[in-house]
């Protein structure tokens, strides 16, 4: 058997990994948690600028409320949860308030399509990609290794 010297890693390390090294260069990058930090890797932002992070809980249309109001700041609003919860929960609140208004805010969608397992339905984002594609001043990008 041949044994690959490649260290493979979730991706949610890889968001988070790039979260905390833009927040170096971008003092006004702000991370939104939704009670989940550690399962979509915004736990390394929140380690490394503790105080550039608000939990919101589970309230992902809040979160999606409050990162238009830290854009129409001068900030840049980051929020993450799973991909169905960021999609499906928040869509009005991301169409009229940070669509309609073309705000600069970042939404990670993770643990999208049935890779959730046990979470079952509920937790499992077939649609995601379409709904935010279908919405003005959105852009989708859906990385993969």
């Amino acid at each position: 058997m041949i044994k690959s010297k490649v260290q493979l890693s979730p991706m949610k390390n890889g968001f988070g990994q790039g979260l905390a090294e833009i927040g170096e260069k971008y003092k006004n990058l702000i991370c939104i948690g939704s009670d989940i930090t550690k399962s979509v890797g915004t736990n390394l932002f929140k380690d490394k600028f503790p105080e550039r992070f608000f939990s919101l809980g589970i309230a992902e249309q809040n979160a999606a409320s409050v990162a238009a109001g830290l854009s129409l700041s001068g900030k840049i609003p980051v929020f993450s949860t799973y991909a169905v919860f960021s999609a499906m929960r928040t869509a009005d609140q991301i169409r009229v308030s940070l669509c309609y208004n073309n705000l600069h805010a970042i939404i990670g969608g993770a643990h999208a399509g049935v890779s959730v397992g046990a979470d079952g339905a509920t937790h499992q984002a077939l649609e995601d990609i379409a709904v935010m594609r279908s919405l003005p001043n959105m852009t989708v990008i859906s990385p993969c290794d």
